[in-house]
């Protein structure tokens, strides 16, 4: 029994021992003097954390030197253009950053089946162009990837993820990407976190349904319609730049959602409802963001919505305090939200909080215009009624005029054959009086 309990208290120790770290960063060291100089100081084969971080490093040989314990490798901030690990079967390596280097292709020399137990691969601002199907179909076990600030555009390969059964983060972000295929994602069953931000993307692909976490900021999306993400906890919509309205039905599938920011959007005028929804619409929000948008309102649609989020930021948004944000000061929970509004316009009002101006003085343009607009509408078919009539006046004038000439010498005619008429007359009785004189002579 007593060899057992000795076995366990020397695993007990070893397993307390602290990883041995060695840092030689920032030291502007190139390749050369560490192969050949610094490493005969170090016992490397000891080492399990080695950071070679922002140094002048051109290329990363495993075959000059000793990697057999090493867990984490950092050779971020360098001047890598390439980097191998060719000359031991297999490695322990798990945390690989070669971020901020100049590595413009990874071939099979440097990620293949030698670091099969690689969890965390940061390649992040780099000059990469291509990631085709086989440069990451080794890490099956990878959690953590990031291809971030690469000018990759539509270099990506539908199935270059396929193989990272295992992958939860996953960081696109500005990659230069205008579309995702909707096959890209699919594989990736256990994705819970992933950024395509700063990407010119109008539309949101097939995402994998179990996702948690979304950041499509400073893209080109405009509508989040018929997208299905029932566990996604986090959405941020930062700064985006074409989004103008932002429709919450469109978010009806997100019942999981508790956080949802949409800062620095500074085109976003309107956030609204458009139909009654039969159940809580975002039932978990716990924290709305909306600050430096250009919101003016917050229309009375949303008050099952925005009362009952703990925390809001409404700040810095150009709000016109009329009527329509009236609903706010209507009980002592919409009155904390309005305390955060601070109006802009109109012009009385400007630089008060919404919470200082009594609700009677919340008056809309509309009311005020409302008596006048009949007598407006009145006057401008009066108007147009008027032109029109003048416009048939001088459309007919020429027919009409030639109209009343052809009259008038018609008339003239008649008065001719009168006198003629009359004349006939006159002979007549003549003729008479002349034969009676005759009559009376006999």
């Amino acid at each position: 029994m007593l060899p057992w309990i000795i076995i366990g208290i020397c695993a007990s120790i070893v397993s307390a021992i602290p990883p041995k770290v060695i840092d030689l960063s920032n030291r502007g060291m190139k390749k050369e003097e560490f192969f050949t100089k610094i490493q005969k100081q170090i016992n490397l084969a000891e080492v399990t954390d080695l950071n070679l971080r922002g140094n002048e490093f051109d290329t990363f040989l495993d075959c000059s030197t000793y990697l057999e314990n090493l867990k984490t490798l950092d050779l971020s901030q360098n001047h890598l253009q390439r980097f191998f690990f060719l000359c031991k079967d297999e490695y322990n390596l798990q945390q690989l950053n070669i971020s901020h280097n100049k590595l413009e292709y990874i071939d099979e020399n440097g990620f293949n089946n030698r670091i099969p137990k690689l969890t965390i691969l940061d390649v992040s601002w780099n000059k990469l162009s291509v990631v085709n199907e086989t440069m990451l179909q080794h890490f099956k076990v990878l959690e953590y990837l990031s291809l971030a600030n690469n000018p990759i555009n539509e270099g990506i390969h539908e199935n270059a993820f396929w193989n990272l059964v295992a992958l939860r983060y996953l960081n696109l972000s500005n990659i230069s990407a205008s579309y995702f295929s909707s096959e890209m994602f699919k594989t990736l069953s256990n994705l819970s976190n992933l950024d395509l931000s700063s990407n010119p993307i109008s539309v949101v692909p097939l995402l994998p349904a179990n996702l948690e976490e979304l950041d499509i900021s400073d893209t080109h999306v405009c509508r989040l319609q018929g997208v299905y993400l029932p566990r996604l906890r986090e959405l941020k919509m930062n700064n985006m730049r074409q989004l103008r309205q932002l429709i919450l039905n469109d978010l009806e599938n997100f019942t999981s959602l508790e956080t949802l920011t949409l800062d620095g959007s500074k085109n976003l005028a309107y956030l609204t409802k458009w139909r009654p929804y039969e159940t809580i619409l975002l039932p978990r929000l716990q924290r709305l963001s909306m600050a430096n948008c250009a919101l003016k309102t917050i229309e009375y649609n949303l008050a099952s919505i925005i009362p009952r989020v703990p925390i809001l930021n409404l700040e810095n948004n150009p709000w016109n305090c009329d009527c329509k944000m009236k609903w706010l000061h209507a009980s002592n929970e919409t009155r904390i939200i309005a305390r955060q509004i601070k109006c802009r316009t109109p012009e009385q009002h400007a630089g008060k909080e919404l919470s200082e101006v009594p609700s009677y003085y919340l008056a809309c343009q509309e009311d005020s215009s409302s008596v006048l607009r009949p007598v407006l509408w009145a006057s401008i078919l009066t108007l147009l009624l008027a032109i029109m009539l003048v416009s048939i006046f001088f459309l007919l004038r020429g027919p009409l005029s030639h109209w009343d000439w052809d009259i008038r010498r018609k008339n003239h005619d008649t008065v001719s054959y009168t006198n003629v008429d009359e004349t006939s007359n006159d002979l007549v009785k003549i003729l008479a009086l002349g034969e009676g004189g005759e009559r009376n002579d006999e």
